[in-house]
């Protein structure tokens, strides 16, 4: 079973992944703009908007997308991606950067079930929670 994870921005999709990119030391594997699809009518305004992204990290993929102009698109509080990491260093540091120019809700600080958790908001208006991993850990 593998989870993927697809997420939808606002206009800013490809600055978004590519930021996630640099920071979890992945590729981007895949960009295919509005204005590559050939069997709908696409907005001026959207050409240039990304139509399908994929991100490939070590552990995981991360795809997104452009709402088109036209879509309401909110940005809710319904969900949280998860990064579990095996060495706290890796997992403060990609804490720390998610951090800058976002919103932390929960400080990273040892919990009673691991080394080292915190949550964020990212400057993109995405939750995270960043954590060591719990699985046998003792207190």
């Amino acid at each position: 079973m593998k989870l993927k994870v697809h997420l939808v921005f606002p206009g800013n999709c490809e600055e978004a992944l590519t930021f996630y990119q640099t920071t979890l030391n992945g590729t981007i594997d895949f960009v295919f703009r509005k204005k590559e699809e050939k069997d709908i009518i696409i907005a001026d305004s959207d050409k240039e908007k990304i139509s399908h992204m994929v991100v490939k990290t070590p552990y995981f993929d991360l795809a997104g997308e452009d709402a088109n102009s036209e879509a309401k698109l909110v940005i809710g509080n319904n969900n949280k991606l998860v990064l579990v990491f095996e060495e706290e260093d890796e997992c403060k540091r990609i804490f720390d950067i998610f951090a800058q120019n976002g919103t932390v809700t929960m400080p990273y600080e040892k919990t009673f079930f691991c080394d080292g958790m915190g949550e964020v908001t990212d400057k993109y208006g995405i939750s995270w929670i960043i954590m060591v991993t719990d699985e046998g850990y003792s207190a």
